[in-house]
């Protein structure tokens, strides 16, 4: 857990992407939990007095990376890059994050708070598997 405070956000990159050293996935860590923090501390509850933010980790093959926020904002949605279907002007970070991972999903609610998550291929080099993106909102 962490204070929801933006220099936050860069103590979890840094937490992160030490677990992640000699994967050679480390940049990519980096740039998904930077952009998630980023986003709970602006876009929830999380930035506000007395806010936090959560980060999972679970190194494996596969590795899951998640940040849970405290809700209170619109629900994390990844850009469309098709013409047309753009949600909102921004959004390109949840974009970047569902091409660096396998898959990536989101799930919870603006009262109880979101968890934006992400699987990391450790098997293989970024690119050789399409990033599926798996949008789930309970």
């Amino acid at each position: 857990m962490f204070s929801g405070r933006a220099d936050q956000v860069g103590v979890a990159r840094v937490f992160a992407t030490s677990l992640f050293a000699g994967s050679g996935r480390e940049e990519d860590v980096a740039v998904v939990v930077a952009e998630l923090g980023s986003n709970a501390v602006r876009h929830s509850r999380s930035g506000g007095a007395r806010g936090w933010f959560g980060l999972e980790v679970t190194l494996a093959d596969v590795s899951y990376i998640a940040v849970t926020d405290l809700g209170g904002g619109c629900v994390p949605t990844v850009r469309s890059e098709q013409p047309g279907c753009e949600p909102r002007v921004g959004g390109r970070g949840l974009l970047m994050v569902s091409k660096l991972a396998l898959a990536t999903g989101v799930h919870g609610s603006p009262r109880i708070g979101y968890t934006v998550w992400a699987d990391i291929d450790l098997r293989g080099s970024v690119g050789t598997t399409p990033a599926r993106e798996v949008p789930l909102a309970s």
